[in-house]
């Protein structure tokens, strides 16, 4: 259910990206990105960012948290992706990128950050399936 509808919300992002107005087609990389992250691909990708991320972090020689990097992470992306709408009130192609990883490193994260960012990719998803779930037959 939320792989068809994470295929469907970037499908409708992709192709309204460049037609329609900025918080049209940003609203569609948000609900993909969250649709996404709670798909199978998106578990299997914040598994792999995490795997990934401990063993890079493990070959410094201080203790290094997997959670506090993806929480910097995360918070670069929500500025860059802000960054990128102040500038000339459109999402290119970087901040559309930030816009759709932003739910999987939040879902990666953990901790309290990831916690609070969980819960509301959480709800981004619940409320995904809830606006396309009678449109597909869900």
């Amino acid at each position: 259910m939320f792989t068809l509808g994470a295929i469907l919300c970037l499908a409708l992002f992709w192709f309204l990206r460049r037609k329609a107005h900025w918080i049209i087609s940003g609203f569609f990389a948000v609900f993909g990105g969250a649709l996404f992250a709670f798909s199978f691909l998106g578990g299997w990708a914040s598994s792999l960012i995490t795997v990934v991320l401990g063993f890079a972090l493990g070959l410094f020689p201080e203790p290094i948290s997997v959670g506090a990097v993806l929480a910097a992470i995360a918070v670069f992306f929500v500025v860059m992706v802000a960054i990128d709408v102040w500038r000339d009130r459109r999402l290119d192609e970087h901040g559309q990128w930030a816009a759709i990883c932003l739910p999987v490193v939040l879902l990666a994260a953990g901790g309290a950050v990831g916690g609070v960012g969980g819960s509301i990719v959480t709800s981004l998803a619940s409320a995904g399936t809830g606006m396309f779930g009678p449109l597909l037959g869900w």
